[in-house]
């Protein structure tokens, strides 16, 4: 029976080909565009990790004022850790951009080359590819560092500049204008000390932990190495420790340099003060000696009364006042003086000595007020003046580098979208074969009947009507496949990623659920609806189906009041051909859907580009490293510092940037107070946030949580800003009342090249701005033809099912003298309205369905989410869709005109 059976397998394709083919083409369009992007994102997701492990990519990296020693680094590496420098040069290329030179690589991320061979001489130079790429450089050319002539030698990439970012806060990679170069350790050291780099070396380390730790504990490990601001050789650092914390070692040297002598002078005093009595004795016994002396010389003289301290003087000028002997007058009057004399000494000891003892007590009271002030200082300046002695100036592990990686995450996000238009598009393809199956089943139902009347087991049958859809599914999955892992699938898909990454050509893999998936499901799919559709009709009575006993419809009941007979036609026919004009909107709608990820793509570049353009109101923005004392003459100070906040699994950043009042190149009135802020427009986007909301941001460097209010929200596309008042957000992070960080201004301000970390100018905002336009316009443009031609082939094929199974009564119409033109009027116009009504209702409802899911498909970008269309799109759109109705309608009226009257005799019982 089986083999009877077989021969209207090839019947029913001969006479069905159009409609099995243009199953197929659907299917193998929807496979080709699983398969394509769903294995893109596999092999670059495992291919990066794959290359990333061959060329020992860092756990992490940080930075540090002073280069580390030998032994600190033995230190550090004592467990296992492995430490390499990867420090950097930046050198202009003049409109080139700039290059970032390194030495050659030896045991961590080491580059991966695409052509040539790594540097081994002096005067030859690796360069990172996508900077070659933009830039038409090649193996062989010469281009110039600092002015010497360096041989390209080859090109390659790096497994930490992934995404090649100039600055760790840029938004895009902008690869014209920023690449990265290696060459030997001479040539290195020589460039270095050209004095042409842009800024100071940039001391830093990669290491890998081998599993010997976590990143924490090696963070805790870095931060205890200390440095002296006399080792670093940076003069503007100096400059600028001299002038902050420098003045902190000047105040606390002075008030030692206070305490020491306080100190040495009181244990001067003491020890003096320890030997007054001895003087003060000494001075008294020699006065009295002298006295002593004086009266036993002059009782031969008739010495009225002994003389005293405290009559010597009396005594002895009443002694001359009584005698004539002018010799006598004077040896009394020479004893008197020296008397006097040895007096005034005793006199002055005793007041020396009494004044040493109160300056001892003194002293030691100063003693003690200084060292009262010194330990209050201490607590003052450990309290309000915090500075960071430790080595480390940024420590950051490789899943929070946007650099590394960051292809794979991106892939992530493609990887998710692909499987959701494979499981958009195999609902779409279930509806539609569904339709397919029971019309054939509906139209073979004498067949079918006769078959069984005539023995043929239900199980023959069941295999009979699976055989052609689940060859036509396979077949056409298999074909979608082969084209999916082909030269026009992958490695077009993966050419997105090769035009804005820097990674290496990656062979394509086969993931084996991709296999199955694509291989498998099609015709998994065509077997089920066939078994369920097939069983349902067996078991019906033989007889009904050899009359082709319809189902009784309630349609008939309808009451559609006065209405006229070819409105009333019109939609009875509708309502009978309910399967296939809900296949018609469905197709629309996945087809809608397909179209608003290309949709929504745009309108996010777009508003990216011409926002960020808009927004910027600056021409230049300094970012200081080591700020001047004062701000620059022209320029607008502010205060930037960078935290996190987490959005669907990814932890982005966010700045916070403290303005001062009527910052003319910012649009926005920020409160004063600590904890509100004004949120830049695509933060608020992006994270949901209203006014009146409270968030919370991370320091990661800190371990702090800073919860903030929303005051308002202000238009910034350009990044993820919350703006607030700079006095406020100085004293909230502990900065000084004068300190800044960045410069605005409206040109161009000479500053010193080694006090910035970075210049951003308008120019280069407007051009990194349109790179996401230009990388997603090809997948924009795909989504776009892939949706028209699903809604294309979805259209023709149910509308022409719908003629199919009306061509008994289109034929009978014919009989009774109807001519094409009415007959189009009663089966086909009445599908305007349809189409009309349906994509009326699904064009928005797509965007809405789309709007929330695409948060998810971006939620690694750090980009507002303004995804709203102009009304104009809108009314491209829709007019689209009237016209791919009008094109269908006009195919299908010449298959109008293939129903003959002979349809009706055929089928009269």
């Amino acid at each position: 029976m089986q083999k009877i059976l077989r021969k209207r397998i090839i019947r029913d394709l001969k006479e069905n080909l159009f409609r099995y083919l243009a199953l197929g083409v659907l299917i193998i369009l929807g496979m080709y565009l699983i398969v394509s992007l769903v294995g893109a994102a596999e092999t670059i997701i495992e291919q990066t990790a794959s290359i990333a492990e061959k060329n020992h990519l860092e756990d992490g990296e940080f930075g540090v004022f002073v280069p580390l020693t030998a032994s600190e680094l033995d230190k550090l590496g004592e467990k296992g850790v492995d430490i390499e420098p990867i420090c950097y040069l930046d050198f202009s290329q003049g409109k080139k951009g700039t290059l970032r030179v390194f030495k050659n690589r030896e045991n961590i991320d080491l580059v991966e080359l695409d052509d040539g061979n790594l540097a081994k001489k002096a005067g030859e130079v690796v360069l990172e590819k996508r900077y070659c790429e933009e830039n038409e450089i090649h193996v062989g050319d010469k281009i110039k560092i600092a002015g010497t002539s360096y041989q390209v030698v080859g090109i390659g990439s790096t497994p930490d500049y992934d995404a090649p970012y100039r600055n760790l806060s840029d938004s895009s990679v902008e690869s014209s204008q920023f690449g990265t170069a290696f060459v030997t350790a001479d040539a290195y050291e020589t460039l270095q000390r050209s004095g042409q780099s842009e800024k100071a070396e940039q001391y830093q380390y990669a290491y890998r932990l081998n599993g010997k730790m976590t990143d924490d504990v090696f963070k805790e490990k870095v931060k205890k190495l200390a440095f002296t601001p006399e080792e670093v050789e940076d003069p503007y650092f100096t400059e600028y420790w001299d002038r902050t914390a420098g003045k902190k070692e000047d105040m606390e040297n002075g008030i030692q340099d206070l305490f020491t002598g306080a100190e040495e002078l009181n244990d001067a005093l003491v020890e003096l003060s320890a030997h007054n009595e001895d003087l003060t004795d000494g001075a008294g016994e020699i006065f009295d000696a002298f006295l002593k002396e004086a009266n036993s010389g002059l009782l031969p003289y008739g010495l009225p009364k002994t003389l005293t301290e405290d009559n010597f003087e009396e005594v002895l000028e009443d002694m001359k006042a009584d005698s004539d002997n002018a010799l006598f007058r004077l040896k009394l009057n020479s004893i008197r003086d020296e008397l006097k004399a040895l007096k005034s000494y005793k006199d002055g000891v005793v007041s020396y000595t009494d004044a040493v003892g109160e300056t001892a007590d003194g002293s030691t009271e100063l003693k003690d007020g200084i060292s009262e002030l010194k330990e209050q200082s201490d607590e003052l300046f450990d309290t309000y003046f915090k500075v960071e002695t430790n080595n480390l100036t940024f420590f950051l592990s490789a899943d929070e580098n946007p650099r590394i990686g960051a292809a794979a995450d991106d892939q992530q996000i493609n990887k998710f979208a692909g499987l959701v238009a494979g499981v958009i598009i195999m609902i779409l393809f279930t509806y539609v074969i569904s339709v397919f199956i029971i019309h054939g089943i509906e139209k073979e139902s004498s067949v079918i009947g006769a078959l069984y009347a005539l023995g043929v087991t239900r199980k023959d049958l069941i295999f009979h009507y699976l055989s052609l859809p689940v060859m036509v599914t396979f077949l056409s999955g298999l074909i979608g496949t082969v084209i999916g892992f082909s030269k026009w699938g992958v490695p077009v898909q993966m050419q997105d990623c090769y035009n804005y990454f820097s990674v290496p050509q990656m062979p394509v893999v086969f993931p084996s659920y991709l296999l199955v998936y694509s291989l498998i499901m099609p015709s998994l799919v065509a077997v089920i609806v066939n078994c369920l559709a097939i069983w349902k009709h067996l078991s019906r009575p033989v007889l009904a189906m050899l009359k082709k006993e319809q189902k009784e419809s309630r349609i008939k009941n309808l009451d559609l009041g006065n209405m006229g007979f070819v409105s009333r036609f019109r939609i009875r026919q509708m309502l009978r051909e309910y399967r296939s004009g809900f296949a018609v909107i469905l197709g629309m709608f996945i087809s809608l859907l397909i179209l608003m990820i290309g949709v929504d793509c745009y309108a996010l570049c777009e508003h990216v580009r011409t926002g960020s353009i808009e927004d910027t109101k600056y021409e230049y923005m300094y970012t200081y490293k080591y700020p001047d004392e004062t701000v620059p003459d022209g320029g607008e100070a502010a205060y930037a510092k960078t935290l996190k906040k987490e959005v669907l699994g990814y932890n982005l950043d966010v700045t916070v940037l403290g303005l001062e009042e009527n910052n003319p190149y910012f649009d926005v009135t920020v409160p004063d107070e600590k904890n509100k802020v004004v949120l830049a427009s695509a933060m608020a986007q992006k994270y949901g946030l209203k006014e009146g909301d409270v968030f919370v941001l991370q320091d990661e460097d800190t371990d702090m949580d800073y919860a903030f209010e929303v005051a308002g929200i202000t238009k910034y596309t350009p990044g993820f800003y919350v703006f607030m008042d700079i006095e406020q957000m100085r004293e909230l992070f502990g900065e000084d009342k004068e300190y800044y960080n960045v410069v605005f201004s409206d040109h161009a301000l000479s500053i010193d090249a080694g006090k910035l970390y970075a210049t951003t100018t308008r120019a280069e905002v407007e051009k990194a701005s349109g790179v996401f336009t230009r990388m997603m316009m090809p997948m924009i443009y795909m989504m776009i033809g892939v949706s028209a031609f699903i809604f294309f082939v979805v259209m023709y094929l149910m509308m022409k099912v719908m003629i199919d199974r009306s061509s008994y009564g289109i034929s009978l119409l014919m009989v009774f003298g109807y001519r094409g033109k009415e007959l189009k009027k009663l089966y086909l116009n009445g599908n305007f309205y349809m189409v009309a009504v349906g994509a009326a209702i699904c064009l928005p409802v797509s965007k809405i369905v789309m709007n929330a899911m695409y948060p998810y498909l971006v939620s690694n970008v750090a980009c507002g989410l303004d995804l709203g269309l102009s009304w104009q799109i809108y009314a491209d759109i829709y007019v689209a869709i009237l016209v791919l109705y009008f094109i269908i309608n006009y195919l299908l009226v010449r298959r109008l005109g293939k129903i003959v009257p002979a349809e009706f005799l055929k089928n009269r019982e």
